[in-house]
């Protein structure tokens, strides 16, 4: 149960990095600075990247369940 935790927790950190990377990288282009921009879309892709794998794992897992109920009945 604590790993569960810990990826529903990592998933929304994720989430939250990925529209705060994406939100920086707008206010970077929208204030002209190169730098912001980039440090924007690095943390956007990353927080994205972070929260598909962990979305997949879960999904992974939901489904282990599901097949491990189905046989049971």
């Amino acid at each position: 149960m604590k790993g569960e935790a810990f990826e529903a927790t990592a998933a929304t950190v994720a989430s939250k990095a990925t529209y705060g990377g994406a939100g920086g990288s707008v206010a970077g282009f929208l204030l002209s600075n190169e730098f912001a921009v980039l440090v924007g879309l690095l943390v956007a892709v990353g927080g994205f990247l972070m929260n598909w794998y962990y979305r997949a794992k879960q999904d992974r897992r939901e489904q282990a369940e599901h097949d491990a109920r189905m046989r049971g009945r």
